[in-house]
Parts: C-alpha cells; structure tokens; sequence
C-alpha cells in the first residue's frame, strides 16, 4: 500500500494525549461512575459485557479545544472491535472521558490535505514509464488546490478518516472526490485509492 506522509505543522506532536492505560483508567472511571449513578446493578451479561470493554490502541490525538483532546482509540468488544472517536481531558493528573456523542473526528488542515496529495502526485510523477505522463502528474501537482475537506467521518473498521475532497485546478475547474486519511501518533497520511 502507497502512503504518503506529511509530519503535522501544527502544536499537533505537542498536543496532550493520553497513553493507553491512562486511556483504559478513563474509561473504567466513566463506567464505574455511569454504574453508580444509575443505582441498579447490571445484569451478570451486562455486567460482563462492561468489564470487558477496553482500548486496545490510542491510534492518535488532536486537540479540539484548550480543555479537550479528540483521540481515535481501537476499542474492544466483545461482539465486534472497532475504531472510535472519544474526547478526554486532563483532569488534575489523570484523564478523564467526556461523555459526549458525534465527537468529530480528527482531520487534517487544508495545508496539510494540500501538501500530501502534492507529494502523493509527485510520486506518480516519479513512477510513471511515460514522460508526457509524468510531466501531467507534476503539472497537476503545482496546480491542484484543494479548497475545503468536507463530511469527514471516521471508518470504524480501519481507523482512516474519510473526507470529501473539494478541489479545484485551472485546467478542469472545480470538483469533489473521497480521500481518505490516516492519522497515526502526529503523522498525517494520505491513502490512495
């Protein structure tokens, strides 16, 4: 598989995230306080089902805020693992799990966008046998802007972060097309069809 990866250029590598175990301490410290609130024990299945939930990877973080940090975690279950968006913030010392639904998920800057799918056009350059082929690759490298990231949304089974792709180049005007991202740690990766 073809990956082109761009550092971020952003305090992205300085922003907090926390490690896996802290991570798992967050989750286990929002069940144990969502159990308590509700007063009722679980059944002994739902019981089970709520120990055995845990983050198998903290994949990457970005910070949605001054006081909170959006991370694709990969989270074991027991029907079926899947990668997930959750917001923590630092809480003290520790982490805590904020409890809240349709997290957005971390996406690349327009800068970044641009510059991956530049280098990832170069790259065909490079690798095509055709000279007039290769010429068009580096032509629409330095042409082609990308103008907005729209509808981003996390795929659960790999972790890469799927956007519609608005661009635009002075030979073909305007367009849209799906790319998909890969954040991993602060590194910003383009996946190619």
């Amino acid at each position: 598989m073809l990956a082109v990866s761009l550092a971020s250029g952003q305090a992205l590598a300085l922003d907090a995230a926390p490690t896996l175990d802290q991570a798992n301490a967050a989750l286990r410290a929002s069940l144990d306080a969502e159990r308590a609130e509700n007063g009722a024990p679980a059944s002994p299945l739902g019981q089970a089902l709520l120990e055995s939930l845990r983050f198998s990877a903290v994949q990457a973080c970005q910070s949605r805020d001054a006081a909170q940090t959006a991370c694709i975690v990969k989270i074991e279950a027991p029907m079926r693992d899947s990668y997930q968006v959750f917001a923590f913030s630092l809480d003290g010392s520790g982490w805590r799990l904020i409890k809240q639904s349709d997290i957005e998920a971390p996406q690349p800057t327009l800068a970044q966008a641009q510059a991956l799918v530049r280098a990832h056009l170069d790259e065909l350059g490079s690798r095509a046998a055709d000279a007039r082929r290769a010429a068009e690759y580096r032509e629409l490298a330095l042409a082609l802007e990308v103008t907005a990231l729209e509808s981003c949304d996390l795929d659960r089974d790999s972790g890469a972060v799927e956007c519609d792709a608005q661009l635009h180049s002075p030979g073909s005007g305007k367009g849209s097309k799906p790319m998909r991202f890969h954040l991993q740690d602060s590194d910003w990766r383009l996946l190619p069809d």
